[in-house]
């Protein structure tokens, strides 16, 4: 019987493609069920990173109840409140921080632990809170903070509208343990207790604060916006548990609706309320999560929740299907491209020359080409050198061309660039050169209207002064005398300012102390305006500041600020005074803020500008001479406002003055 004879074509097309698939077979069991433990396990190290985050973010919020409180607790004027029993003062300041700070509830106790006045409840007093925790330790001396449950008869007290938003309804939830009740109507709270101390360093009473968790998804979201980017797309979710129970969660249910009342499983339940961390595949509501639970414990260091991070384990198996059908995909590609590598092994001697132009065609379109290899040793090989060798001198000639092209770019750009910045410096310098002719114009007008105006001002002023003596005490023209003296005296005022406008005055250069500087402006400020309905604070360094100038010239522009600030707020509010330091500059910067109406976008060029103002009966030169002063220094002076947000204006000026050695 006469054998078979197979081609040698299909022996080596048989005799690389059972190895070929064998291997490919087996990097593709192996391949996947390493990447997809890989990413599994990498999704779960990441949960554990996650919930580590979403602690530090709850220790944040936490932190900043904590301050909310430690800082109302170093006010003053509080201390004094308390300590001289001043309820309408206290009611002041705790409102403002209650509506301000977002806080479920403020209170103030004395030093026995006895309820002041609650900001939420200002109904309910005298009541004891001696023996709450934090007011204790906050009595001590200390403050305190750290997460409590409270019950809604407790909260209630606080804020009466407490119990109502704290009631959690509880939904039946798969995987979950047997639970009785219907409501959750205890509330967790971030709660924080501060001393009051007077003056003396005797701690008078205490403020005990706090902000509620319950149904406000605020604090999940963050964790949500930061550890998962859900801007980006991010799928994970954050849950804070009052027990078993989600008081506020990122989940959402099928409604659409977030998945506050559901619970936690049974499984993890039973390890975190032993004090465990739980990490690991969990039924997450209605689906699987690769998640991670820590215990949340109270002020005593009892569990009373829990926090939870976790992602959805269903996109993770749709990156294993994915990979594995790009493994399969791999292995069919590869087999049938060995049914051709025979084909391939036939036309092996033609393969150089077409190699040879195809590497033509190639780089006459402009496109890279690795260099051509033949593997034996006959003319074809030598034309494939010197095709290799002429490659590589085109491709250097291409180099060179190009380092050239970037270097001239790079030069038009730098170029380019220090035209505009000689530019945008000419046109600042052309501004100030047109603000100072400005001026210069209006201060020489001002010189000779202020000189024009003296000589009749002065006999109008002798002619009252004698009108004023001829006339009895009792005359029916006294009033009307009194009044043009007053004016005359107005219109001198006018033109001392027009003249210090104009001419400036000489600088009596002294060494003085900015805060005291502020201080006596600020204590003598009510002989020219009523303080019954304002608040000034002064937020100076702790180290006394010392500048050198004339003392006479700023205090005027200090008084000037302070006055305009006051008159801006008609109906009341808080001026606010601060002193800082820019180092290592050797600047000192003053700020004197308002919170008035605020000034008008319109208006803001204006301010500086003399005769501008928007008070009824000023001059509008106050501001201008203050500039003036200001920046014969060397010093600055700018304002930053907005309509209806009160204004700040900061002047800035050198510590020490050129010129004056030691003082």
């Amino acid at each position: 019987m006469k054998s078979i004879r197979s081609s040698i074509r299909l022996k080596l097309t048989v005799a690389t493609m059972i190895p070929l698939v064998a291997a490919i077979t087996l990097f593709w069991i192996i391949g996947s069920t390493l990447i997809t433990t890989r990413i599994f396990a990498q999704a779960q190290n990441k949960v554990k990173t996650d919930l580590n985050a979403a602690h530090e973010l709850l220790v944040a919020e936490q932190t900043r109840t904590e301050d909310i409180i430690r800082l109302t607790g170093l006010s003053p004027e509080l201390a004094d409140s308390v300590e001289n029993s001043s309820l309408a003062a206290i009611a002041v300041q705790l409102n403002g921080v209650l509506r301000n700070e977002r806080l479920a509830f403020l209170t103030v106790v004395d030093r026995f632990g006895m309820v002041i006045y609650r900001a939420a409840n200002p109904g309910l007093k005298g009541d004891s809170l001696a023996t709450a925790q934090l007011v204790a330790k906050a009595l001590d001396g200390v403050a305190y903070s750290g997460v409590s449950v409270i019950a809604a008869s407790e909260a209630g007290k606080e804020n009466p509208l407490l119990p109502g938003l704290m009631q959690v309804p509880i939904k039946e939830t798969p995987h979950a343990r047997t639970y009785a009740k219907k409501v959750e109507d205890r509330g967790m709270f971030l709660v924080a207790a501060s001393p009051l101390k007077s003056a003396a360093g005797k701690t008078v009473g205490a403020v005990y604060g706090g902000t509620l968790l319950n149904n406000d998804n605020s604090l999940p979201d963050r964790i949500s916006r930061v550890v998962f980017d859900r801007g980006e797309g991010g799928s994970g979710n954050a849950t804070i548990f009052l027990d078993d129970v989600r008081i506020a969660t990122t989940v959402i249910d099928q409604s659409g609706t977030r998945a506050i009342g559901t619970r936690m499983s049974e499984e993890v339940f039973g390890e975190v309320i032993r004090g465990e961390k739980w990490t690991g595949r969990a039924f997450v509501f209605n689906a699987w999560h690769l998640s991670a639970y820590e215990p949340v414990r109270d002020i005593t260091g009892s569990i009373v929740g829990a926090l939870y991070a976790g992602t959805p384990e269903q996109p993770l198996l749709e990156v294993r299907w994915r990979i594995q059908l790009i493994f399969t995909g791999v292995i069919m590609f590869v087999t049938l491209l060995g049914v051709f590598v025979s084909a391939w092994i036939s036309s092996r001697l033609s393969s150089p020359i077409k190699a040879l132009e195809e590497g033509a065609r190639r780089i006459a379109s402009g496109a890279s080409l690795p260099d051509i290899q033949v593997d034996t040793n006959d003319e074809i090989a030598s034309l494939a050198n010197e095709f290799n060798a002429m490659k590589k001198r085109l491709q250097e000639r291409e180099a060179e061309i190009l380092t050239l092209n970037r270097t001239l770019e790079h030069k038009v750009v730098e170029r380019t660039t220090q035209l505009e910045e000689q530019g945008a410096r000419l046109l600042e310098a052309q501004a100030e050169l047109a603000r100072s002719e400005r001026l210069a114009g209006l201060g020489m007008l001002s010189a000779g209207v202020a000189h024009e105006i003296n000589n009749p001002l002065a006999i109008i002023r002798g002619n009252a002064e004698l009108l004023q003596l001829a006339s009895p005490a009792d005359s029916e023209n006294g009033d009307e005398v009194l009044a043009i003296m007053r004016q005359v005296a107005r219109i001198e005022r006018i033109i001392r300012n027009l003249l210090v406008f104009s001419r400036g005055t000489e600088k009596r250069i002294t060494r003085l102390s900015l805060g005291g500087l502020l201080d006596e402006i600020l204590d003598q400020i009510h002989h020219q305006v009523q303080m019954d309905h304002y608040l000034v604070f002064r937020e100076y360094l702790s180290v006394p500041v010392t500048l050198e100038g004339d003392e006479d010239q700023l205090r005027q522009v200090f008084t000037n600020l302070i006055v305009n600030g006051l008159q801006a707020m008609d109906r009341g509010g808080a001026l606010t005074v601060g002193v800082a330091v820019d180092d290592p500059a050797d600047v000192c910067r003053v700020s004197i803020a308002d919170t008035g109406p605020g000034i008008a976008a319109e208006q803001m060029d204006k301010l500086f500008t003399p005769f501008f103002t928007t008070k009824r009966g000023g001059t509008g030169l106050g501001l201008a001479v203050s500039y003036g002063i200001v920046r014969d220094h060397g010093g600055d002076i700018f304002a930053e406002s907005s309509a209806g947000n009160g204004a700040v204006f900061t002047v800035l000026l050198p510590l020490r003055q050129e010129g004056t050695g030691e003082l």
